[in-house]
């Protein structure tokens, strides 16, 4: 298993945080669950390998040799390649996805959808299938990337400015670690809590108060993984739970696993393996 985050190049850096890679070889093998945890972010996903099935149902998540733009979620999610599973994905920072122009985000949570579909343009799908062929044609990590890169800056100057409000209530959630109230937060902002929710759903994904759970966790799983971080009651009451039961209930939603178990186990950037 070998997962990499490469920083993005200057001209991209006020959108894209981050590039990343995995690669899984399973073929001959029993096939794993591949476990994805909420992050609350919005990643552009080329799949380089096999096709991605959902484990629940069976149905094709990814397929082959595609594109897809794969919405925030608020959920934990199981997938499962039978062969090799190989992404290069882009992400990009809260509330500055280039797609939130061409459809609420909201309608991509917990979702992916090819990208094709999202920028539909007839010259932007002859560019998207050119850059899925020579993806396809490349085994290095570091021409994938020129090859992204090269295509993104072609769109950057119709990308937008990311939303004043959006921005100011992303830095806020992260600043309480996702523990502040959506009306405390609208009422700060000087909104109402309903214009913020669609400013949410239209460049975020997630309503503001399915990002503060997501931050939250997010707390949360940085002092599981810290050396002298806090543990049981302590670490719920830290972090803003009701008890320990709370947050039991609410990691286990966003992991599959109980905050024990979790310690115990080797997550790989925000891929978790049973």
């Amino acid at each position: 298993m070998h997962y990499h985050q490469i920083r993005p190049s200057p001209l991209l850096a006020s959108f894209v945080q981050c590039y990343w890679t995995i690669k899984v070889e399973t073929r001959g093998l029993p096939a794993p669950d591949h476990g994805v945890m909420p992050g609350g972010y919005v990643d552009l996903v080329f799949n380089v390998g096999d096709k991605v099935c959902k484990s629940d149902s069976g149905g094709v998540f990814v397929a082959q040799a595609k594109s897809f733009v794969i919405g925030p979620f608020d959920r934990f999610q199981r997938f499962r390649v039978e062969g090799q599973f190989e992404f290069l994905g882009v992400r990009f920072h809260q509330g500055r996805s280039p797609f939130c122009s061409d459809l609420p985000l909201g309608e991509v949570r917990n979702q992916a959808v090819p990208l094709s579909a999202v920028w539909e343009d007839a010259r932007l799908t002859a560019e998207i299938q050119t850059l899925e062929f020579r993806l396809a044609q490349e085994s290095q990590t570091g021409r994938r990337i020129v090859c992204v890169e090269q295509f993104l800056i072609k769109f950057l100057g119709s990308w937008k400015e990311p939303d004043v409000v959006v921005t100011q209530a992303l830095d806020l959630i992260e600043e309480a670690k996702g523990q502040i109230s959506v009306e405390n937060l609208a009422s700060v902002l000087g909104v109402s809590s309903r214009h913020l929710e669609r400013k949410f759903i239209q460049y975020v994904g997630l309503s503001p108060k399915a990002f503060c759970r997501v931050t939250r966790f997010r707390h949360v799983k940085l002092l599981l993984e810290s050396i002298h971080g806090p543990s049981g009651c302590d670490l719920a009451y830290a972090c803003g739970y009701y008890d320990q039961t709370h947050l039991i209930r609410e990691f286990r939603s966003f992991t599959g696993q109980t905050p024990a178990r979790y310690e115990r186990s080797q997550p790989v950037g925000f891929f978790l393996y049973d």
